[in-house]
């Protein structure tokens, strides 16, 4: 009986938190980007797996274009920032936006825009809080690379499944990353601001076109976000995250130009990056040492990071959703074309350097 109850009260504060109606439900996020690629050339949307239902949008498909680019979006379904940002890439694509051009011009791209759609409904009706697929995985330990069964139980919401590309939905991604074989990789993320590279299962800082990567990073954070932690990801983070799809992309399918961004982070807004420092600023005034602007910012993030909730109790279903997305409707449209901007930057300096290389 008590726990009828718990569940009743839960169920009725889950479903009072609402959903903002300027965010889109996964059949509407289908449904727009058909309606986007009626009239644009060169951009298709297909099918690539029955269930769940996941659909691929491809620009240039075999089009023999000079660089080929694969971005993945919504691993963590209470990211939802994650998918509305490729839905307006998406969009942005198809419209008559200049800057779009060079994509066009040089890229065959490949997006998979939702891919953890089922779990996602769950947090379109309340379940905030809801990170893994449908089975209880955590899709983004489930790739091969360096895949672990071991599960720290006080990491919670990242069980990596049974064994390596045991979900439907990894197995879609690395099919269809082994079909395409792109240059360039990207899974796009939310509960923190930062831009890594691999590795995430190890703190052993990769060599292989690291410079390259950390170049790109460099613009993308001092255009796109000034308080970005920035570099390989297990070293940044303080954990090891065996099984991404972000190492898998690299050490598996060597792809030299693999990228997690994290693009939304709750207790940091990029656009205010002096109230963030000021937000410390006490903390400092009685500290002998003067800690810099950058040591203000790595304290922030590490203080407020969601790698350090994933390791505590679970958060009540409203605090996951604005940890991990914008509660506010200006902050959704700026966090959406920023980091479409982003993107977009991104895959551009791959094209030139490529170009440079092989000029070379």
């Amino acid at each position: 009986m008590n726990n009828l109850i718990l569940l009743a009260i839960i169920f009725t504060i889950v479903n009072s938190l609402g959903f903002p109606s300027f965010y889109h439900r996964s059949t509407d996020i289908h449904v727009e980007i058909a309606q986007a690629i009626e009239k644009c050339e060169g951009v298709e949307l297909e099918m690539v797996r029955d269930f769940p239902k996941l659909s691929m949008v491809t620009l240039n498909k075999n089009q023999n274009k000079p660089n080929k680019g694969f971005v993945l979006f919504g691993e963590h379904a209470r990211e939802l920032i994650s998918p509305e940002t490729g839905l307006h890439f998406v969009k942005k694509l198809c419209s008559q936006n200049e800057e779009m051009k060079p994509i066009k011009d040089n890229y065959e791209l490949r997006m998979i825009v939702n891919v953890n759609p089922l779990s996602r409904e769950k947090v379109e009706n309340g379940d905030f809080c809801k990170r893994e697929n449908e089975n209880g995985v955590d899709l983004n330990r489930n790739y091969k690379s360096h895949w672990s069964k071991d599960h720290d139980p006080e990491m919670v919401r990242t069980a990596p499944g049974p064994f390596a590309f045991s979900e439907a939905e990894t197995q879609t991604v690395r099919d269809e990353l082994k079909r395409f074989s792109p240059h360039v990789f990207f899974s796009i993320h939310s509960g923190t601001l930062a831009l890594f590279t691999p590795y995430a299962y190890s703190k052993e800082q990769p060599t292989e076109n690291i410079s390259n990567m950390m170049q790109i990073l460099t613009e993308v954070r001092e255009k796109h976000c000034e308080t970005c932690k920035m570099g390989s990801c297990g070293h940044e983070i303080g954990y090891l995250s065996p099984g991404t799809s972000m190492d898998y992309a690299y050490d598996d399918l060597k792809i030299p130009y693999s990228f997690t961004f994290e693009i939304y982070h709750g207790g940091l807004d990029i656009r205010t990056k002096k109230h963030a420092l000021k937000f410390l600023e006490v903390q400092s005034t009685h500290n002998k040492h003067k800690i810099t602007d950058e040591e203000k910012l790595d304290q922030l993030l590490r203080d407020h990071s969601c790698f350090a909730t994933t390791s505590t109790k679970e958060m009540p279903p409203d605090e996951c959703f604005k940890y991990f997305n914008p509660e506010e409707k200006d902050q959704y449209d700026f966090y959406v074309e920023n980091w479409a901007q982003a993107i977009t930057l991104s895959l551009n300096r791959v094209a030139e350097q490529r170009q440079a290389q092989q000029q070379s």
